[in-house]
């Protein structure tokens, strides 16, 4: 299958090729986490996976959306791949568990 003609499509990690040219799942990440801390009071965020995935939704087009991780699991693994240049950029990066019996994944930025 050509590339240039191939429709944007799911992916877990990695460059996906869409009509445009070259859309990396890891940039859009990346960019919209700051959107997402930006629209909170104090600039900070504290949230599950899917709590997460649902906002970077809220705030993504429609062609974005459908290039996002498909699952929390997923999500994990880019947030992994950008956390050092989102350190870099002034952002805290931290995974945590709750402290009550169900011990809750969760990920906490910092601005």
């Amino acid at each position: 299958m050509n590339k240039r003609n191939s429709k944007p499509r799911k992916v877990y990690e990695g460059t996906i090729w869409s009509s445009d040219g070259e859309i990396d799942v890891n940039e859009l990440v990346f960019t919209k986490i700051f959107v997402v801390i930006e629209d909170q009071p104090g600039s900070n965020w504290t949230g599950t996976m899917s709590k997460l995935m649902t906002a970077l939704n809220k705030v993504s087009s429609k062609n974005q959306r459908e290039i996002l991780p498909g699952s929390p699991g997923a999500l994990r693994v880019v947030i992994n791949r950008v956390a050092n240049r989102l350190r870099n950029r002034g952002i805290g990066v931290r995974f945590a568990r709750t402290t009550d019996h169900a011990r809750t994944r969760y990920v906490r930025f910092t601005h």
